[in-house]
């Protein structure tokens, strides 16, 4: 009923989405740097000054020039490359699902050499396997106001899944590692100024833990918001209760806010990405299924 699934696949489209992913890379590097500095130079700082105590002071200096470094520059510069990638899928959205350009949340669109540019990158180092089919095939097989509605959710949910995974997992990395600080200072009876000196190198991989586990809940939570709300636009369409029009104005609405979260809300460490990619799409998938079979109940009850 809708041409999504074909729009999605197209090379205008295609390019948006190579742009965005040869941008997210760039992030990643970022965000892989940011974990170095934070988290493992101070990890191996705690070891050290564990095993030799003279190095603390030293540690503990490298630790404040790690924590600045990391606020000043890195984060800055990883916030703005966030918000070039949003800006590129924000316009792979609206070519595929049919929405127009809101300058006002979004901003001018991304140059065309930009896009070209990083479109390219990718495309030397990557195909597009993984890029094809992007949102559920069945969302085709709706009215556009519908299946537009249906993408948005799958949008919503994926993200916010993967963020509350990564939480935990952040959660629990650097609880082991508190915990194995503690344990260790314990059996070596260590006084007051050793307790400092050799948790101060783990300052800042706590710093970035505690804004990293923060960001992926509120993300999350946020996510999840709208994920209910997506929900009821979908009932309320599926109802009748908007015409064409209006569906539109309402999906442009919900979009604003999906490039608004995209915009800020930090990446996911690859691995959990790759690790969790396969079993997400099928739950998208069944989902979109389910979608499409209240539509046909529906459906045959006007009929």
């Amino acid at each position: 009923m809708n041409t999504i699934p074909a729009r999605q696949n197209m090379e205008s489209a295609l390019k948006q989405l190579h742009a965005r992913q040869w941008t997210y890379v760039i992030a990643n590097r970022l965000m892989v740097a940011q974990i170095v500095l934070t988290v493992l130079v101070p990890i191996t700082g705690a070891v050290l000054t564990l095993c030799f105590p003279a190095v603390r002071p030293h540690f503990a200096a490298l630790a404040l020039v790690v924590l600045v470094l990391d606020t000043v520059l890195l984060d800055r510069q990883y916030k703005a490359v966030l918000k070039r990638g949003a800006k590129l899928g924000e316009k792979f959205d609206s070519l595929v699902l049919g929405l127009p350009w809101n300058a006002f949340i979004a901003g001018d669109e991304s140059e065309s050499e930009d896009v070209y540019a990083a479109a390219s990158a990718w495309r030397k180092r990557h195909t597009d396997e993984k890029l094809l089919d992007w949102y559920p095939i069945a969302s085709g097989e709706l009215p556009l106001a519908l299946g537009r509605i249906v993408c948005q959710r799958t949008n919503l949910r994926y993200d916010s899944q993967l963020r509350r995974s990564y939480g935990t997992i952040i959660l629990v990395t650097v609880g082991l590692v508190a915990l194995s600080l503690i344990v260790v200072g314990l059996v070596q009876d260590l006084n007051m100024t050793a307790w400092v000196l050799t948790l101060a190198p783990a300052t800042p991989l706590l710093s970035w833990a505690g804004r990293e586990f923060y960001r992926q809940r509120d993300t999350a939570e946020q996510l999840e918001d709208l994920t209910k709300k997506a929900r009821g636009f979908w009932k309320r369409a599926l109802e009748g209760a908007c015409d064409e029009d209006r569906c539109l104005k309402e999906s442009r609405e919900l979009q604003d806010a999906i490039y608004l979260r995209r915009s800020t809300s930090p990446l996911i460490i690859p691995f959990l990405y790759r690790i969790k990619r396969l079993g997400l799409e099928d739950q998208m998938n069944e989902a979109a299924n389910n979608f499409l079979e209240e539509y046909r109940a529906k459906a045959g009850e006007v009929a």
